[in-house]
């Protein structure tokens, strides 16, 4: 089990099923020359002892900085553009409020349209788990269940 301060590096977790999140995460290794991401499968969340759980990462990237703080969505991406020399300047540009408003809508809509997209890329995408997302969603909107408690969006 991982503890949040185990490991210093932005801890990034990702749908290893979904093509596009997959594709992202080959792309986020290979800029990060520093090796200051930990890409995890959120699959593989379970050895992480405060992560959310499997029905909350499913529905939106999520990071963990070495303080034990998690973002999730747009909000997670700004951190790791933080954190990858190269992608500074965008982590830069999105301080501005009007910005992080855009990142967020346009993380919502490729989030909503993730096996869409991952299908017109060529890469896997499963309808079977698109259904059961689904479900889990509506599931959780009887429930009232939503995001991890004191996550960043």
């Amino acid at each position: 089990m991982t503890t949040p301060m185990a490991d210093r590096r932005l801890l990034v977790l990702y749908d290893a099923d979904c093509g596009i999140c997959s594709r992202s995460a080959r792309l986020l290794h290979r800029l990060d020359g520093g090796r200051r991401l930990r890409l995890v499968p959120l699959q593989d969340a379970d050895e992480i002892v405060d992560a959310p759980s499997m029905e909350v990462l499913l529905d939106a990237i999520h990071v963990r900085d070495r303080d034990g703080h998690w973002s999730i969505a747009g909000a997670a991406w700004i951190r790791i553009a933080e954190e990858v020399p190269l992608l500074r300047p965008l982590a830069v540009v999105a301080r501005v409020s009007a910005i992080r408003i855009v990142i967020e809508l346009i993380y919502a809509m490729v989030a909503r349209n993730r096996h869409r997209i991952s299908h017109l890329l060529g890469d896997q995408a499963c309808a079977v788990r698109s259904r059961a997302r689904r479900r889990r969603r509506a599931s959780r909107k009887r429930t009232g269940h939503g995001a991890a408690p004191g996550a960043t969006r």
